[in-house]
């Protein structure tokens, strides 16, 4: 590892602003630890240089090493901190008037319309204030008609929130990944509360971009490419996702092949190939030969502001050109010094892309395969060059899958087991599927011939489709599971050592790589054993519905106004807790574990009498239940009042003073999020 380090600058200057960043964002340093730690690296630096005029220049060369690695721990640290206070919104909850620009194209949702704004201006009180925060702006669907385009400035009157998670166990943090992504608040104007009052003139990349992928986009439809067909070719061309439908990402997702519909560095390589070969005259000459990867690189920074420089097709642009300019240089580049810069200057332009998923997922199996393929490949010699292709092909996806699939089931909490099947389907096809598409654009002024182009493209795409729906039914095509943190560094740790046995022979590296497998199992058998001991009550938070969910063990029943719902919110509890199967019931009055749950809703006590009252220990207000608490205690003696997010903020704020008075203990999960109760 430390020869590796030495031979690698920039492993070693990532490293280290990746550790500044990750410790920014678990802990608020203070200003004079900055300024401590930055006079140290000055200091080292400095003591470094005059060192370098006396004898004693070996003894001490580690300083000046020491001061830059420090100086870009604070940087790290400093930046992401900053860029979290950037993404702070003062104005959370205020309702007023908002001057607001558009910044990127909208995104047709199934009952609104997405438009990702900048509120430059609040006016409130007579008074103007700035405020130059990046918002999610809905908008009702009926507007899709006269949408709103890049630079148009609209006078909106809304809330805009800082969006919170709902308290769901094992949620998606949507907040959270807003927050990471620049993100301050969201909110929905409803129609007539808004109004187009002028247009930027200010030059914008973006906007263009979108307006050119518009275009080309309406190429493939023109040639009647339509449906999952148009979804997957504008996906794997143009990064454009918006036509995806959720069943045709679970398909992709579930059989391995979701890289493919993500512009990224599989589709870079691609891309790059084809200038290459369409430039391939110019390698005659020196002069020639640079000039081509010169134009191979302006070409390649041209497809990415096309696909609206997604941070993937950033890293692979960016990765590509360092390849291109080694060549250029008559050198051949250091692959792993060339992927640890690229992912050093991501972090440098933009600190929070450390916990992009995407980034994450990428470097990894870049890595990967770059170090495991090689190995794998020489273990069958295949002289047979069909066969060969196959295997190549296999060791890749096998290379990269090993370097993945620990994060990706910590994430997704899925491991595809027929990936290879996939990946032999898709990773070919997709690359023809480029040719033809690419191809389709350079002739789509010439009707008959594009004809019988987007016609070959069509049956390529539908083919794909087909070939994914069928390994996505397969017998165990995935497999569902729930990796937590420390069982994710216990996988990587193993993947880590394995490596290291590998390229040292050193056997103490083996027996760590094993010990950590046996870690990991050892530590899944006790989370089972606790799990199938577990017995807990929750009601889950949720706007419309209400649900109310009890667990003992693998085993689990619920009450709910919408199962299919339910089903969704607890998709990664289930997959934690290894529920078997969820049985749902109508029954509002439950007994569990000794306990007596009720369950309310607007008809439950209407018209109707009780000579005594029922005693309960827990009464959940749920339904949209508008009965006031005095009715209710005329038929029920609570120990505890639950209330669910169906009921409105004024009636629960309502219902929270009367137990008050009466000495009820009570619960909002609007307040709290979820309500949990672990049961003995």
């Amino acid at each position: 590892m430390t020869r590796f380090a030495h031979r690698i600058p920039f492993f070693r200057l990532f490293l280290t602003l990746a550790a500044g960043i990750f410790t920014g964002s678990i802990c608020e340093i203070p200003v004079w630890v900055y300024i401590l730690l930055l006079s140290l690296a000055v200091a080292a630096l400095v003591g470094s240089s005059i060192i370098k005029k006396v004898s004693l220049q070996f003894r001490f060369r580690w300083l000046f090493g020491s001061g830059v690695l420090l100086a870009f721990y604070v940087l790290g640290a400093w930046s992401f901190q900053q860029s979290q206070k950037n993404v702070s919104f003062a104005l959370d909850g205020v309702k007023g008037v908002f001057e607001v620009e558009v910044k990127e194209a909208p995104i047709e949702k199934a009952k609104s319309t997405l438009y990702k704004v900048t509120i430059l201006h609040c006016l409130k009180a007579n008074e103007v204030v700035d405020v130059d925060k990046v918002a999610l702006l809905y908008l009702p669907k009926d507007t899709s008609r006269a949408r709103f385009d890049f630079g148009d400035r609209l006078m909106v009157y809304t809330t805009f929130s800082v969006p919170k998670g709902s308290g769901n166990p094992e949620e998606f943090q949507f907040g959270r990944y807003l927050q990471m992504h620049g993100v301050s608040a969201t909110a929905f104007a409803f129609r007539g509360s808004y109004r187009k009052i002028g247009h930027s003139s200010e030059f914008s990349l973006k906007a263009i971009s979108s307006h050119l992928r518009q275009k080309l986009l309406e190429v493939y439809k023109r040639y009647h490419i339509e449906g999952d067909e148009f979804a997957v070719v504008g996906a794997l061309m143009l990064g454009y996702n918006d036509a995806l439908t959720r069943e045709l990402l679970d398909s992709y997702s579930i059989t391995g092949a979701m890289h493919v519909l993500s512009v990224s560095g599989l589709h870079v390589a691609i891309v790059c190939a084809v200038f290459y070969f369409l430039l391939g005259f110019m390698d005659k000459r020196q002069w020639s030969f640079v000039l081509k990867h010169l134009i191979v690189i302006v070409l390649l920074w041209a497809f990415a502001i096309l696909t609206g420089l997604a941070p993937a097709v950033v890293r692979s642009a960016l990765m590509f050109t360092l390849i291109a300019l080694g060549y250029v240089v008559a050198k051949k580049p250091q692959i792993y010094n060339t992927i640890f810069f690229s992912a050093f200057v991501m972090l440098l332009y933009d600190p929070t892309y450390l916990f992009d998923v995407g980034f994450q997922l990428s470097y990894l199996a870049v890595l990967s395969i770059v170090y495991f393929e090689p190995k794998f490949k020489k273990l069958i010699d295949v002289k047979f060059k069909p066969l060969k292709w196959l295997w190549e092909l296999t060791c890749v996806s096998m290379a990269a899958q090993l370097g993945t699939a620990a994060l990706g089931v910590f994430y997704f909490h899925r491991f595809s087991n027929f990936f290879w099947l996939s990946n032999m389907v898709v990773v070919p096809l997709s690359g023809f599927i480029m040719y033809a598409a690419m191809a389709l654009l350079l002739v789509a002024p010439f009707p008959v011939i594009a004809g019988w182009v987007a016609l070959a493209l069509k049956w390529m795409l539908i083919g794909m489709n087909g070939a994914i729906r069928w390994i996505e039914h397969l017998p165990y095509a995935a497999y569902n599971m729930w990796v937590d943190r420390w069982q994710l560094t216990v996988a990587l740790l193993c993947v880590l050592f394995a490596s290291a046995y590998f390229s040292t022979r050193k056997y103490l590296m083996l027996q760590f790589a094993l010990a950590c497998v046996a870690l990991f199992l050892v530590d899944d058998l006790v989370r089972t054993y606790q799990s199938e001991q577990m017995k807990e009550l929750i009601v889950w938070a949720d706007n419309k519905n209400t649900h109310v969910q009890f667990t003992t063990g693998n085993q689990s029943f619920a009450v709910s106004s919408d199962s299919l719902k339910l089903k969704q919110l607890s998709s990664g509890y289930r997959i934690k807790q290894g529920i078997d199967a969820q049985r749902f019931c109508n029954q509002k009055a439950v007994a569990f574990c000794g306990k007596h749950f009720l369950i309310t809703n607007d008809s439950l006590f209407r018209r109707k009498y009780s000579a005594s009252k029922i005693p309960v220990d827990y009464l959940i207000v749920g339904n949209k239940t508008r009965i006031t608490m005095d009715k209710l205690l005329r038929f029920v003696e609570p120990k505890q009042v639950i209330v669910d997010n169906s009921i409105s903020k004024w009636y629960s704020n309502r219902l929270k003073q009367q137990c008050d008075s009466l000495g009820i203990a009570f619960v909002d999960t609007k307040v709290s999020g979820a309500f949990r109760l672990r049961m003995e």
